[in-house]
């Protein structure tokens, strides 16, 4: 487990280390409401939630910090980055299978707030599984700059692993 999330924090250690903070900053309109830095605040967010959260097992996703230092300046999101890095070393040797109270809103609509039981391991796949997909449209907002991000940045790893056995397949029937 902690090898996959690891993953997860060179990536964003990586994307973050090549950012240009007047980029970062810019919201891509029309084709996106968010800039870079605000999708990074996000990602990181949830991190946090679930950080802050465990000492009291009850994890609340919409606990926000907009318009943060991380969100305008990509130095400041690395630094968060690498305390996550720190936390997620010493947290992955514990029990993964400790119960969790995780709270989130499910409607646009209407106030609607749900509580589920969870784990500490089922959260650490969520939170990696929801940066993946936010660094896909970090990947796009720089496509969109003509600009491009590291093999495999925002790609699913179960996309990376179809991908690598449909290059496996093609390769032993070529031979």
């Amino acid at each position: 487990m902690l090898e996959s999330q690891l993953e997860v924090v060179r990536q964003a250690k990586q994307f973050l280390t090549y950012a240009d903070m007047t980029e970062y900053q810019q919201i891509l309109k029309p084709h996106l409401s968010g800039s870079a830095g605000m999708h990074m605040r996000h990602i990181l967010d949830h991190y946090l939630a679930l950080k802050n959260g465990l000492a009291i097992k009850s994890i609340d996703y919409d606990k926000r910090n907009r318009h943060s230092e991380s969100e305008r300046c990509p130095k400041a999101a690395l630094k968060e980055w690498q305390e996550i890095e720190t936390w997620l070393d010493s947290v992955c040797q514990k029990d993964l299978d400790v119960n969790l109270l995780v709270s989130c809103e499910v409607s646009a609509n209407k106030v609607e707030q749900v509580q589920v039981q969870s784990t500490l391991a089922r959260e650490l796949v969520f939170i990696s599984s929801h940066a993946i997909h936010h660094f896909s449209l970090l990947s796009v907002i720089q496509s969109l700059r003509g600009q491009s991000t590291p093999e495999n940045f925002g790609v699913a790893p179960a996309t990376v692993s179809f991908q690598r056995e449909q290059t496996r397949k093609t390769a032993v029937s070529n031979a």
